[in-house]
């Protein structure tokens, strides 16, 4: 039985990521941050008790390694980030690695004031990586993040499934 177990989480960890601990999460309302967290072991963020408002969401990704980071010639593609609206799953890769951010407890967000964009923002030194921009229409929404490391391959098939290169719409802008 516990040979089953392991084989079958070998094989389940082959198809989905590892959760992307120490991913640093900001929240901004209006330009200005309104709070910070980072990812603990399960790779999850949340916001809650939020205004009413237009909010920003930042990601900083921590530096991955091994498969999380190697990319084979086949596996090339010029897509830096791509958003799959019926997963709610944002695909992103840069030089810290491969991930996906699954959006999930969405509350008091209508479909039609959530944007997912790509937008790379400088302070300083500090690199933030802007995902998301989206509107709070009652006091009292929430927003979470689910932040996996994943492979070159699973990115190239995300972007290629999806077929919508969020990086090339987006207006990059330095902050």
């Amino acid at each position: 039985m516990n040979l089953f177990i392991v084989l079958f989480f070998s094989i389940l960890s082959i198809f989905i990521g590892k959760p992307a601990e120490k991913t640093e999460v900001y929240l901004e309302k209006g330009g200005q941050l309104i709070a910070f967290q980072a990812t603990g072991e399960k790779g999850k963020v949340s916001f809650k008790h939020l205004d009413e408002g237009s909010y920003k969401l930042l990601l900083v990704f921590p530096q991955q390694e091994g498969k999380y980071i190697k990319e084979k010639p086949k596996h090339e593609t010029m897509t830096k980030a791509t958003y799959n609206p019926r997963n709610k799953t944002y695909y992103y890769q840069g030089t810290e690695g491969f991930f996906s951010i699954k959006f999930r407890d969405l509350s008091r967000i209508k479909s039609e004031n959530f944007s997912a964009i790509f937008r790379e923002e400088q302070d300083g030194e500090d690199k933030f990586n802007a995902i998301a921009e989206f509107g709070i229409h009652n006091a009292g929404g929430s927003v979470g993040v689910l932040v996996e490391a994943i492979t070159a391959a699973q990115f190239k098939k995300a972007a290629d499934k999806i077929g919508q290169d969020i990086s090339t719409q987006s207006i990059r802008g330095i902050k």
